[in-house]
């Protein structure tokens, strides 16, 4: 019941990146009058799931809904048959999730440790819709707000006056706040260290920008996720606001070997193995000096206790 859009398949799709009209535990097997459609008139691109059910629970009944993607950025679900009501629905199984969700994934070498990287999930933005609100032959319209990426050239990026803090990257030509699914190669680029002199090579252009008009039809929450991985383990940093349930069950099960720039992690766990080598090879070094003293002295003086004792046990 939801729509992915991106280039890299991982576990945490259903915690990080989806398009869902209705994301639940839906399985189209269990019925032959079940089936999922597409159609893309170059306009438009509607998915619909027609008379699908619930794995575990096949008795409540089949729903049919849909998701329509714009290409001028608006996104429709719309719902004609909801036989029970969306919040009664188990997540046991499976996630229940009305809504958009987008991350991006930045991968990162770890220097201190040979051939182990790190990859990092984002999740900058989310919309969560009201599940009590999805009824038989019901609607919802989302219009997406002005974004940095809409501009493409200096002058405009750096004197946009929208929600976002643009800057440009030469390297790129390209405009962003830093936070969208290109961000590895705003890293790679060094367009952080750029951004910070929001000057344009040439004179800025300050073309004004036409006003956008937006209407929102539920209200919308936003959250900051961070989810990181490395070789055999799973982390998860939440600066802004708790897991649900389903994802943190979902995180528990992430094992990749990528990686990512965020690298406050990777130098707490780099510069802990680094001091703890220090430390071990001290410690090795005070050993064996300490035994070539001993050595040293019980030679020089034969006649000490220790020596009698070493000649004693020999």
């Amino acid at each position: 019941g939801f729509i992915y859009t991106g280039e890299v398949v991982h576990r945490m799709l259903t915690a990080t990146q989806y398009i869902a009209p209705l994301m639940a535990n839906f399985d189209p097997s269990v019925s032959r009058n079940s089936t999922v459609r597409y159609f893309d008139n170059g306009t438009a691109l509607v998915v619909q799931w027609d008379h699908v059910h619930l794995q575990d629970n096949y008795n409540l009944g089949s729903f049919t809904f849909q998701a329509t993607l714009l290409n001028d950025g608006r996104i429709i679900f719309g719902y004609k048959e909801i036989p029970v009501a969306v919040t009664q629905i188990s997540s046991t199984n499976h996630p229940v999730k009305v809504g958009l969700s987008d991350a991006f994934v930045v991968v990162h070498r770890i220097q201190q440790i040979p051939n182990v990287r790190r990859r990092t999930i984002y999740e900058y933005h989310r919309v969560e819709l009201q599940m009590s609100k999805i009824t038989n032959l019901s609607a919802v319209e989302m219009i997406p707000l002005p974004t940095c990426l809409q501009f493409t050239s200096c002058g405009p990026c750096v004197t946009a006056q929208i929600s976002f803090n643009c800057s440009w990257c030469s390297k790129l030509q390209r405009c962003s706040s830093g936070f969208d699914r290109h961000r590895q190669d705003w890293v790679d680029s060094g367009c952080p260290e750029e951004s910070k002199d929001k000057i344009c090579d040439k004179n800025i252009d300050t073309t004004e920008i036409p006003p956008y008009s937006t209407t929102t039809l539920l209200p919308t929450t936003t959250k900051f996720r961070v989810l990181t991985t490395t070789r055999g383990s799973t982390t998860s940093y939440l600066p802004t606001s708790l897991p649900t349930e389903d994802d943190t069950k979902i995180a528990l099960h992430l094992k990749d070997n990528g990686a990512s720039t965020d690298d406050s992690a990777a130098e707490k766990k780099g510069g802990t193995l680094h001091a703890g080598l220090i430390v071990g090879i001290l410690v090795l070094v005070l050993i064996v000096a300490a035994a070539i003293l001993v050595t040293i002295y019980m030679y020089h003086h034969p006649t000490s206790a220790a020596s009698l004792f070493f000649i004693e046990v020999r």
